[in-house]
């Protein structure tokens, strides 16, 4: 028996696999890497403008990494569309993501993988002996506690499990990091 496709599946990628995605390679080679956190939320954003304000006088390769989590679900999973709203959403966060590297003038990558955040931030930062890890402070709120209480929060399990300085960056900030002297 041929099990045919379900119809919404056909033409649209897989969201489960591994997407990796190379900026333009820089004139000079990078000193350093470091690897940040990437989602939808304002913080995370903030975090990605503080890490390319490093980036530039650092001279390093930038690691941004979205891992796809519940928030990148619809909410309806009955829906024929469902897997289709999901590659939306993830295709989205890739798009913003490029767009604010583009003016980078040094090198980066993109991946977007499922699986659990902080593992993957982690494997990014050993695979490339990264110089820190950045991601952008807790959204607050009840999720948050939970995710604290529960042992799934990014920054704690990175910090508590982790081999990497962290670097949390709030939501109001402005973009470039401080300058020594201010």
């Amino acid at each position: 028996m041929i099990k045919k496709k379900h119809p919404d599946r056909d033409g649209v990628r897989d969201w489960r696999k591994p997407v990796r995605v190379d900026g333009p390679a820089a004139a000079t080679e990078p000193a350093c890497h470091l690897v940040v956190g990437f989602d939808r939320y304002p913080a995370s954003h903030q975090a990605l403008s503080f890490a390319m304000g490093l980036a530039v006088p650092l001279r390093a390769y930038l690691h941004v990494a979205h891992v796809v989590d519940l928030d990148d679900f619809p909410v309806e999973p009955d829906r024929d569309d469902w897997e289709r709203r999901i590659v939306e959403t993830v295709e989205r966060e890739r798009a913003e993501a490029c767009t604010m590297l583009a003016s980078l003038p040094g090198n980066w990558s993109y991946y977007s993988h499922e699986g659990n955040p902080a593992h993957l931030l982690a494997t990014i930062a050993d695979a490339n002996d990264a110089l820190m890890i950045i991601i952008g402070s807790s959204r607050g709120g009840l999720v948050s506690v939970l995710e604290r209480a529960l042992g799934e929060s990014v920054s704690s399990h990175l910090t508590h499990h982790g081999r990497r300085p962290v670097v949390l960056v709030p939501e109001h900030i402005g973009t470039a990091p401080p300058t020594a002297g201010r």
